[in-house]
Order: C-alpha cells, then sequence, then structure tokens
C-alpha cells in the first residue's frame, strides 16, 4: 500500500505545482492602474490691455509698469469681452491669465483621464457680473514668461481656442472656479512634447457681456496645484517631459546592472522663460542586460504560449498517473500466484 500512495502522492503534487501558474498563463494583459497625484503651479502671468508696451508710436517702453487698481498685486485676472484690434493691439479679450504646471513627475506616454485646476477668488480685488462670465480653458501655443503681475498685452502668446476648450464653473457659491484640461494636459506628456501651459481666457464668441474675475490671493496661488489622474504607459518611452525647472540633457538607465530609470538635467539660463528653453528631449537606447528581440504582437483571440506548455505537461503527467495508478492492477494476479 505505501509503495502505492507515494507515486500518487508525488504526482498529484506534481500536477498542482504545473497548475498554479495556468491562471497567469491564460490571463491577458490588464489595463494600467489609475493614479492620482498633485503636479504644482509652475509660473503664472497675466497680460492686460490697458498696460502699454510701448509710449505712444515712440516704441519706447515706460519706465514702470502700470498698476491695474482693481487687481491685487500678485493677483491675477481674466475679463471680457472681446475687443478689437487697435493701436497694434491683437483683437482678444481685457485680460487674459496664463499657468504652466510641472507636469515632470508623470510618465512620458500616460493616458490623462483628469487634469483638474481650481483657482480660488481673491475677494479683495474688483470680480463684476461673475454669473455672466464666459471663461474658457485653451492651450498656450507659444512660449511666455512668467511673473505674476499686469503684462503689456501685446507681448502675450498665442493660444489654441476653439468650440471645444473647456468651460470654467464657479463653484463655492463664486469663491472659486473649477476646469478639467485633460485634453489640454495630454498634449504635454507626449514623447518630446513641449509644455507651453494654458490660458485661462474669455470665450473668443463673447462680443457683448463685460465681466471681470480676479484670481487669489498671493499665497493661495503659491501653493497652488492640480488634480491629476491617470493611467500609466504599458511600457515607459525612452523620453521624458521636460521639467518646468530644467532642460532634459540625457536619459538611460543606472549603473549596479539594476537597469533603474536615470534622467540627467541642467539649470536653465537666468531669465529664460522655463518652457522656451526645453528643446526635444534627446533618445538615448537604454542599456538593458538581455539581447533585445523584436517580437510580433500575438493574436489576442489565440491562446497564449504559457497554455500550451501547461497543456503538454498536464498531459504528459495525467499519463504517468495512469501508468502508476494501473501497476497495482497488473501485479494482482502475480501476487495471488505466488500465494497459492
Amino acid at each position: 500500500m505505501r509503495s502505492t500512495r507515494l507515486p500518487r502522492l508525488v504526482i498529484t503534487a506534481a500536477i498542482g505545482t504545473v497548475l498554479l501558474p495556468v491562471p497567469t498563463l491564460l490571463g491577458s494583459a490588464h489595463a494600467g492602474t489609475a493614479v492620482t497625484v498633485k503636479v504644482p503651479l509652475a509660473q503664472a502671468s497675466w497680460f492686460w490691455r490697458g498696460q502699454p508696451g510701448a509710449i505712444g508710436s515712440t516704441g519706447i517702453a515706460p519706465p514702470a509698469a502700470v498698476p491695474d487698481p482693481e487687481v491685487p498685486a500678485g493677483d491675477l485676472a481674466v475679463s471680457g469681452p472681446e475687443a478689437p484690434a487697435a493701436a497694434g493691439l491683437p483683437a482678444g479679450p481685457i485680460a487674459e491669465t496664463y499657468l504652466l504646471f510641472d507636469v515632470s513627475s508623470l510618465p512620458v506616454g500616460a493616458t490623462v483621464t483628469s487634469f483638474v485646476v481650481s483657482l480660488p477668488v481673491d475677494s479683495k480685488g474688483v470680480t463684476a457680473d461673475p454669473v455672466g462670465a464666459t471663461i474658457i480653458a485653451c492651450p498656450a501655443t507659444t512660449g511666455w514668461s512668467g511673473g505674476q503681475t499686469a503684462a503689456a498685452y501685446g507681448g502675450k502668446p498665442t493660444d489654441g481656442c476653439d468650440v471645444h476648450s473647456p468651460k470654467l464653473t464657479a463653484v463655492d457659491g463664486g469663491d472659486r472656479y473649477t476646469v478639467d484640461i485633460a485634453d489640454i494636459a495630454q498634449r504635454w506628456v507626449k514623447p518630446n512634447a513641449l509644455n507651453l501651459g494654458v490660458a485661462i481666457t474669455d470665450n473668443p464668441t463673447n462680443t457683448l457681456t463685460a465681466y471681470q474675475v480676479v484670481f487669489g490671493p498671493p499665497t493661495a496661488l503659491t501653493g497652488l496645484a492640480a488634480t491629476v489622474t491617470y493611467t500609466a504607459p504599458a511600457s515607459e518611452p525612452t523620453s521624458a517631459p521636460p521639467s518646468a525647472g530644467g532642460r532634459v540633457v540625457a536619459t538611460g538607465t543606472g549603473s549596479g546592472g539594476d537597469a533603474t530609470p536615470v534622467t540627467t538635467t541642467e539649470p536653465l539660463p537666468p531669465g529664460l522663460p522655463a518652457q522656451v528653453a526645453q528643446p526635444p528631449a534627446p533618445t538615448v537606447a537604454p542599456v538593458t542586460p538581455v539581447v533585445a528581440m523584436t517580437v510580433k504582437p500575438a493574436d489576442p483571440s489565440a491562446p497564449p504560449l504559457g497554455f500550451w506548455v501547461a497543456l503538454v505537461l498536464i498531459v504528459l503527467l495525467l499519463g504517468a498517473t495512469t501508468f502508476v495508478l494501473a501497476e497495482p492492477r497488473a501485479m494482482a494476479p502475480l501476487m495471488q500466484q505466488e500465494q497459492r
């Protein structure tokens, strides 16, 4: 009896060992887990039509900036309606705000599902007719300088507003405005992409409604951060998104054989806007400890290779089980003859 049970136990244990990894082998690649993080505001500025870029037709800038008495120092503002082009100024709203967030913590190639910006309203500023405010968020398409002061409107960047631009919504009784700019932020995490920030501006279709919203105070804007939810890509690209504080000069893997991604940055030259100084990041082939292979993606409808390996092992083990279990029956007549 002992000689019969022992092979059975051995084979049962072997079958269990083979079957344990089968669910993993048969399972398909699962989607990445959603991650929610905070990304800080790197720089901000606003542009006001009342701030002259030059005195008359002299081409000479005024010796000091002209403050807007309705907007406290360090605050940001947006106001409408749209004004026609005049005196060398492009057509556009009375005031626009620009924000740039540091997205260097987000992986390149990630899928951004939510990027919520929440701007506090400063009660000390003059906010007029907020109910009629038609504020939208648009991607900036050219570089701009930071500094939370009223900059000359003639030096503002261009932006890409269209009918799909997300609208800002007043919450908490008008104490705060929020907007989800996931579609805009998605452009910032593409390989070799430039992060030029986002414009908080008046809807270009607003030619009649006059309003103004002042964001602040400065202490609230300094600690401002957007809430981002993203899904990491299946495989990490080799290039990293440019951060707001430097430009990427090299990417690769760490020493010691652990293949840990390493990104080297260098500081930006003094006075140079962060996003203007961010060229497309060079792509450096990572140091890989194994020979690279190119494998064509398998047909999702066909079983993976692990399925066939497990199947062959199970068939062999079942055959061995049949042989061992049948052995006592074959020896029974011989044992009866010996007893006689």
